[in-house]
C-alpha cells in the first residue's frame, strides 16, 4: 500500500462513518451532534490503534480538534484544544494538521499562523504559556466556536476532521510506513479501513 492508497483509504473511512451516522437520522434532521462526532472521531482512533498498536500523536490532535468544532461550550473546546496541545504540541507535522484544519474552517493565513504559534509555545512553557486567565487559549478556542446552523456546524466538523488528518498523514506515514505498508489492498467495493467492532 502506499501513502496515497492509505490517505484515500482513512478519508474513505470517515465519509463511511459520517454517511453510517447520518443515515440512522429522520430526514429534517441530518446533522451531527456533538455526540455523533465523539463517536466518529472514536472511530478513526481505533483504526489506528488497530494497525499500530497506538494513536498517533497527529492523529489524536486532529481528532481533539475537530470535536472542538462541535463542543457545546467554550469549556469543552478549550478541554479539546488543551488535550490536543498535551499531545501534539511540539510533535512533527502537527503544523500541517493545525493548517489543514484552519483551511476546512475558513481561517486566514494570521489565524492559521497564530494558532500554530499557541501549540508550539504552549508545548514548550506548558499551563504558563496559556496566559494568565486563560486569554490564549480562550481566544483560540473562539477560532472554533460557530453559531450557525447545524447544517453548517456539521459540514465544519466534517470537513476539519478529514483536512486535519489528511495533515496528519504525512508524517505518520513517515513514522509507521513498515508497517502501514503491509495492509492488504482491498477489491470490489470495500475501500475503507474498518476498526474492530464493539
Amino acid at each position: 500500500m502506499t501513502k496515497e492508497e492509505f490517505e484515500a483509504r482513512v478519508d474513505a473511512t470517515i465519509e463511511f462513518d459520517v454517511a453510517s451516522v447520518l443515515a440512522l437520522k429522520p430526514d429534517n434532521n441530518k446533522y451531527l451532534t456533538y455526540a455523533d462526532a465523539a463517536m466518529i472521531t472514536t472511530r478513526v482512533r481505533a483504526i489506528f490503534r488497530n494497525l499500530l498498536g497506538q494513536v498517533p500523536s497527529q492523529i489524536e490532535a486532529a481528532c481533539s480538534l475537530a470535536e472542538a468544532t462541535l463542543a457545546p461550550s467554550t469549556t469543552e473546546r478549550i478541554k479539546h484544544i488543551k488535550a490536543a496541545v498535551g499531545v501534539a504540541g511540539g510533535a512533527a507535522g502537527v503544523a500541517m494538521v493545525i493548517g489543514g484544519i484552519g483551511l476546512a474552517l475558513g481561517w486566514g493565513a494570521g489565524v492559521i499562523s497564530a494558532v500554530v504559534a499557541f501549540f508550539f509555545g504552549a508545548s514548550v512553557t506548558g499551563p504558563i504559556g496559556w496566559m494568565v486567565g486563560g486569554v490564549a487559549i480562550a481566544t483560540i478556542a473562539g477560532y472554533f466556536a460557530f453559531s450557525g446552523d447545524e447544517a453548517t456546524s456539521t459540514e465544519r466538523f466534517i470537513n476539519a476532521l478529514r483536512q486535519g488528518v489528511k495533515g496528519a498523514i504525512p508524517q505518520v506515514w513517515d513514522q509507521y510506513q513498515t508497517k502501514l505498508v503491509k495492509i492488504p489492498s482491498v477489491g470490489g467495493e470495500q475501500k475503507w479501513l474498518m476498526p474492530p467492532s464493539g
